[in-house]
Formats: C-alpha cells, structure tokens, sequence
C-alpha cells in the first residue's frame, strides 16, 4: 500500500515538472450517451490539479508510512490499508476528472472511505455511531451538488469543465447564483462548514493515521477544489461569494471558540480544522481562489504533523488522548516535541512560518474585497468585509492561543499521567520531520511562486507583488496580524506553564460561558432535539405500522397465510375414494353445461 502510494507521488512529480504552462489531457472512452448529452471518461492535469496531486499523493504516502508504525498492532491492517489506498484514488478521481460528473464519483469515493475509516474500529458502538453521523451529514451536501449538476446540464447540456467555461458566460446572473448556492451546500457539507460541521470532529473516532488524512490531506479540501475548479462561475454570482465569506467566517471563529475549552487532543485539533476550513472559505468568498488553495497546501503540512505528533503521543501515553494526564513529554520524546513545536507555531501564524504568509494573505484578501454586492454596511459606515476580517483576527487570537495550550499541556511541567512514555519508532517520527520541514519553510520560500503558478485562479491584485509590499495598510495589517499571533502564544504559555491555576478560576467565574463553549454551542442537542428525535419517532411509528404490521404481518405473513389455507383445503379434497373424484368430475360437466345453456338462452 506505502508502496504504491509512493509510486504515485513519484508519477505525479514527474507530470509537474514536465507540465510547464501547458494542460495534460485524457480522454479514455465515452462513459456513456443519453440523447444529445455524453460523459467521457476523461482526466484533466493542470496547475490547479498539479498542485492538489501533489499534495494528496505527498502527505498522504507520509501517512501511509506513518500508518505502519501506528496500526502495527492491530490485526486488521490489511483491510486498513485496502482502504487508506482506495481513499487516495477517490481524492485523485475528485481532482483529475474533467468534468463535473467524475468528479461527483471521487466526491462520493471519499465519502464512502471516510465512512469505512471513521467507523474501522466498528465493534465499539461510538466509532459506527460517527462513521454513519459522518455519510448520513454528507449526503445533505451530496444532495445539493446533484441538484447543482442537474441545473448545469439542464441549461448547457454538458459537464464538461472547458465547456461549462464557455457555456457558462451566456448564462443569467439569476441561473449562476442558483447553482453556485446548490454547489456551494456541497461543498458545506464535505468540508464541514456551519451548519454541516458536526461530523467532523467525531470523525476523531477513526484511528488517527485517518484523522490525519480525512484532515489534512483528502476529504475537507475537497469542497474548496471544487469551487476554485468552478471559480468561472462563481465570479458571476456575487451574492453567494459573500455568503461563502460570511459562512467561512462564522465557521472559523465558531470553531475556534469551542477548541479552547477542549482537553481531547485530536479534539483540539479537529476544530482547529473546522476553524482553518473557514479561513480556506473566507479567501474563496474574497475571489482569492489561490490564496484558498495556498492555505489548503500549508495547512496540510503542519495539521498531518500536528496529527500524526498527536498519535504519537497517545501511542507512548498507552491511548490516553485527555491532555490534563500529559505533561513534561518533551523529555521524553524529543522528535515529537520539536515537530509538534514547529506545526503548532506554523498554525498560529507564527512571523515567517507557512501558516502565518498564508493566513496573512487570507485576512488581507477579505479586508481589501470590493466584490460585496453593493458594499454591504453594517453598523453605519463599517463594510461588511472589515467585520469579517475582524472576526478572523479574533479567531487568529483564538488560534495561537488554543494551539500552544495543547503545546503546553502536552509537554510542558511535569508528567500528570500513568503510563511510561517513550519516542515512537522512526517509522512514526521520520514522517513527522518531513512534514515539520514545509511547515515552517514553504510559505517563505514558495508563498508568492504558488500563487504566480495558480495565476488563472489568483485575483488580479494580488499577482502584483511590488505594489502590494509597497502598500503601508498591506504592512500595518500585517503588523497587527503578527502582534495578535504573539499575542495568543504568550497569553496561553503565561496561563499553562506559570499562572497554571489561572484558567480554571476564569471558568469558575464565567461557568455559563464555559459550559456553553464545553457543549459546543449546543448544536449537537439542537439538532438531536429538532431533527434526529422527531425522526426516530416518525421512523419507529413506520416500522410499527408500515414495515412490521402492513408488510410483515398483512403482506408477507398474510399471503403466506392464505396459501396455506387454500392448501389445506385442497388437501383434504384429494382422499383417494374413486367414488368422490366421478362426484366431483359429474357436477363440475354439470355446472359447465348449465352455464353453456344460460349463456345461449338468455341474451347479453
């Protein structure tokens, strides 16, 4: 599996540095024809696709091999890494299929896997609760995709990507924000936006090598692929860009709320990509489809490191994942505490690290968006994109804050647990140092060169690189930027390594606060209590009436019932006795010539 996971990073690598400015194209055969509309079976290798293969197929080999240390325990690893494999060429089928329709069977491939992984450990009945919580949220998104491809064909009879370009520019600004929404529900619900986030970090259940590739390197990302592939579209639809704005801010700041209170590591961390998937979406909805696609590549290095440190830790703690039974780890697991150093300062946006030049670039596209419909005022003369771009900064505060909690927790002070820890095995830190490298070096040296090669999906103001560092707003929000990510990482070193007891007195004096926090926000209850309760009663009212007494009972028990009375009776009339067979033949010739005679006599 680790091999041919590598192999295909190896091929992708070679199509990349072969690929120059021009498009790789594939088409194998004719899928299938209704009428005047076809579907090829045809594959798409460009900028944007090169950069999501290699991403995909790179971290996810790190994870595969990573997944070797981690499952070496487990007597089901065949059926493990059948299926980590099959999760990869879902991903790969989602980003080079030429047209919309393959690229709903990667969609759909990786929400099938993401089911088979979450829920791997099935014999423990929360692991299956979260996988099918996982496939049931993401068929609401599913729902709205078909519904958006059904309007696509419906108006230009194709899907094919080239075409839809074209197709596309006569269509009314009416058709494009309607199918923009329905593509955006899902893209909602695959990459765990507000309200169709919940699955995501119950998605913690699976074993972390999944966590970290549902993550990080596949499925959450896939909604934003799929948006900047269609970003033609959605240039045309202003209203559901800022509605993706609003939607990823909101998210990212939800998120991140509820990760501060969190004591589950790889819940931390689920959030955590809960509130970056916003960050991802804020940039989408600004008309930055790079800086989108920027922020997918660099959170991809350090959330798979910060994941894969995460099961190295609950590895060495014996499965323990409560970060207050941690502390002082990082004696005793160097390696790992270094890499996890190096992810955590990347994500909070640390100056000069990856996350810090790409979440920069994400604040400044949606403070600098002209694209609002109208320039939408809130509160007099504040815009609409200042609000959201406040809301990021706070979250940002949030961000460095939560993420060196779990720092701090984890392996500052003094050893709160049980177990007697000890560094993973080099199949588990060598992937971890491989990643823990882009982390803190791509933005720096790749940052700009990233988003010239995504030129046809980059905003046209963001191309010009001399005229944006010599912009003083550029670099004074830039400077707020870096002060508030120091800000949260001495803040939360200061409460968890020297005023240690100063947290839980701020929740003792605010514990409304935190019990709403701790609940996240009651959305799980609100939608227990509104949806799935009222459901289950429809549901067992159906199986009573409908399944048990109506098909069971009256159909299936009843027809059965019926043919076993009509045998008996039929039984009984074959006696043997001669006599009562010529009785029987006698009266039946008799009552067929009765019938005869009627039938002549009497006129119709």
């Amino acid at each position: 599996a680790v091999l041919f996971s590598a192999a295909s990073f190896a091929v992708v690598l070679q199509l990349f540095l072969g690929l120059g400015d021009g498009v790789y194209a594939a088409e194998l055969w004719k899928w299938f024809a209704v009428g005047d509309f076809s579907v090829s079976l045809a594959f798409r290798f460009d900028h944007l696709a090169a950069v999501m293969c290699l991403v995909v197929t790179g971290v996810g080999s790190l994870i595969h091999l990573y997944a070797i240390g981690y499952m070496h325990e487990d007597s089901n690893r065949p059926r493990f890494f059948s299926y980590l494999n099959l999760f990869l060429f879902s991903m790969l089928l989602l980003v080079l299929g030429d047209n919309l329709l393959l690229m709903f069977v990667g969609w759909e491939g990786v929400g099938l896997c993401s089911y088979l992984l979450i829920g791997f450990w099935f014999k423990e009945m929360p692991n299956a609760q979260a996988g099918q919580k996982a496939f049931v949220v993401n068929r609401i998104g599913d729902a709205g995709f078909l519904l958006g491809m059904f309007c696509i064909i419906l108006l230009s009879g194709t899907v094919n990507f080239e075409e839809l370009r074209s197709a596309s520019a006569g269509w009314s600004t009416y058709w494009k924000e309607i199918i923009a929404g329905l593509l955006f529900i899902g893209a909602i619900g695959k990459s765990a936006q507000i309200p169709l986030f919940v699955w995501l970090p119950d998605a913690m259940a699976g074993p972390t090598p999944v966590s970290a590739l549902i993550h990080a390197a596949t499925m959450v990302t896939a909604g934003v692929y799929m948006i900047a592939r269609l970003s033609f579209l959605y240039e045309g639809a202003p209203m559901v860009l800022m509605i993706i704005t609003v939607v990823g801010t909101v998210t990212a700041f939800v998120a991140a709320t509820i990760a501060i209170v969190q004591n589950d590591i790889k819940k931390v961390l689920a959030y955590s990509t809960v509130s970056q998937l916003g960050y991802m979406f804020m940039a989408l909805g600004a008309g930055a489809f790079s800086n989108g696609i920027y922020h997918v590549v660099t959170h991809a290095f350090f959330k798979a490191c910060l994941f894969m440190g995460a099961g190295s830790v609950i590895m060495a703690c014996h499965h323990e994942q409560d970060m207050r039974h941690y502390g002082g780890l990082w004696k005793k697991m160097p390696f790992t505490f270094v890499t996890y150093l190096v992810a955590t300062l990347a994500i909070a946006g640390f100056p000069f690290l990856s996350g810090f030049f790409s979440k920069d670039q994400i604040l400044w596209t949606v403070f600098s968006n002209q694209g609002m419909p109208a320039n939408i005022h809130v509160w007099g003369a504040v815009r609409l994109s200042h609000v959201c771009w406040g809301l990021g900064l706070v979250t940002a505060l949030m961000t460095a804050f939560y993420m060196t909690r779990s720092l701090a927790m984890t392996f500052f002070g003094s050893y709160r647990g049980h177990a007697h820890p000890h560094e993973s095995p080099w199949v588990v830190t060598l992937p971890l140092v491989l990643l823990a490298i882009p982390s803190a070096a791509f933005g720096y040296l790749y940052g700009e060169s990233l988003l010239h090669y995504l030129g046809a999906w980059t905003r046209p103001d963001m191309l010009d690189h001399d005229a944006l560092h010599a912009n003083p707003l550029y670099h004074s929000l830039e400077l707020i930027s870096i002060g508030v990510a120091l800000g949260g990482i001495a803040l939360s070193l200061l409460f968890y390594t020297q005023l240690t007891g100063m947290p839980a007195r701020i929740s003792a004096r605010l514990p409304n606060i935190h019990r709403f926090l701790e609940h996240k926000w009651w959305v799980d209850e609100l939608y227990d209590a509104l949806i799935i309760r009222p459901l289950r009663k429809v549901s067992d009212v159906l199986f009573a009436v409908v399944d048990r007494l109506l098909i069971d009972d009256a159909l299936v028990n009843g027809s059965a019932l019926f043919v076993e009375a009509n045998g008996e009776v039929a039984r009984k009339m074959q006696t043997g006795q001669i006599r009562l067979y010529s009785t029987l033949m006698f009266l039946g010739v008799f009552f067929m010539i009765v019938f005869y005679l009627l039938l002549r006599l009497v006129p119709l």
